[in-house]
Order: structure tokens, then sequence, then C-alpha cells
């Protein structure tokens, strides 16, 4: 199956106080961190306020959510990848987990099949359905699930097929799946958790 690498970078980050693909962690930002743990061409979803920061910085796989649907969220940004970019299955990714490894995305991908719609990371005993890989198929499902705006992940998940991957079989640790929301997030990944 043809990979298409999803980097999701479009929240407003308003707990943060500003763009958290940005934010730096050891000397890099969150977003390079991320991209680099998915191996291979990355294309990143972002808002309009951001398309130039990132192709100042060099990146030039950057869009943003199509209309009508600008705004709506994750599932926005992964149909419109399914939308611009031709693949059998989409692996996305939040911008805000800096610790994820390349070996974890690797697993990740290595236990999607075409007998299930996505397989889903669950760490610390939490869904991550931003650490995911989803089936070309479920285009039509995003398609009629963001025209009725009903935006909710965990709603997706229940109407598709999915494969829950509990992150200690594959070798992942739980910090991993830290995603930063506030700055005092910050400390904590110093900290070690």
């Amino acid at each position: 199956m043809k990979p298409i690498h999803v980097l999701l970078a479009g929240g407003l980050s308003r707990r943060f106080g500003e763009p958290k693909a940005f934010a730096m962690w050891e000397n890099k930002p969150f977003y390079q961190w991320c991209k680099q743990a998915m191996g291979g061409k990355v294309v990143i979803l972002s808002h309009s306020e951001l398309l130039d920061r990132f192709k100042n910085n060099g990146e030039v796989s950057v869009i943003e959510d199509i209309d009508p649907f600008k705004g709506k969220g994750p599932l926005a940004g992964i149909y419109t990848a399914m939308e611009r970019q031709d693949g059998d299955c989409y692996v996305v990714l939040a911008c805000d987990m800096p610790l994820i490894r390349q070996n974890t995305i690797t697993a990740l991908k290595k236990s999607m099949s075409l007998e299930t719609d996505a397989v889903v990371i669950v760490a610390n005993g939490q869904v991550q359905p931003l650490v995911a890989v989803y089936h070309k198929r479920l285009k039509p499902v995003l398609y009629e699930q963001l025209c009725q705006n009903e935006l909710k992940l965990s709603d997706f998940l229940a109407r598709i097929r999915v494969t829950y991957i509990h992150a200690e079989t594959i070798g992942a640790k739980a910090s991993e799946f830290f995603n930063i929301n506030e700055k005092s997030d910050l400390e904590k990944i110093k900290g070690g958790l």
C-alpha cells in the first residue's frame, strides 16, 4: 500500500499561546521532530495564517483545508489530504508530539492491512486517533461526517473498522504520545515526564 504521510499542524493552539508547530524542543520546532519520525515525504496540513511561515522554513508540501471544511479540525485535515494526495493509506500525526519516534510510526504502518479501515495507537489507556493510519476507502465516511458537522474523532472511529494497537506491543514508550498543550508541558518533557 502506498502511504501518504500527513502532519496535522492547523490547530489554533489557544492554551499554548502560540502555534505549537513552531514551538522549540531541543533546538528544533515540534513539527520537524514529527516530520522526522514519519520518514519519507510529508504533507503538512495547516491554516492560512501559517502557510507562509512553513514555506519560509523551506517546506514545499503545505496545504490548507479545502472549502467548505476550513476550520473543521482534524477530520477536515485528513479528508483534505485524501482529496489532494493520491495514496492507499494516510499516516496521520499531530504536530504536538515531539517525542514520537520513527520506529513507532514504522511499526504502526506495518500493522495496516486491507482488512481494516484504520490502525490507531492506544497509549496510557487512551486512544490516540492522531497517531494512526487511515485507509483511503474512508474518504466518503469523512465527507458525510463533515457535511453533517459531526467533528468528533470518537464518532468517526465508532463508524469504521479499527485495529487498536497498544503502544507497548510495538515497543513504543508511553512518553512518545504526550501531547504538548500548555507551556508548562515543556517542563514536563524536559524533566522526563
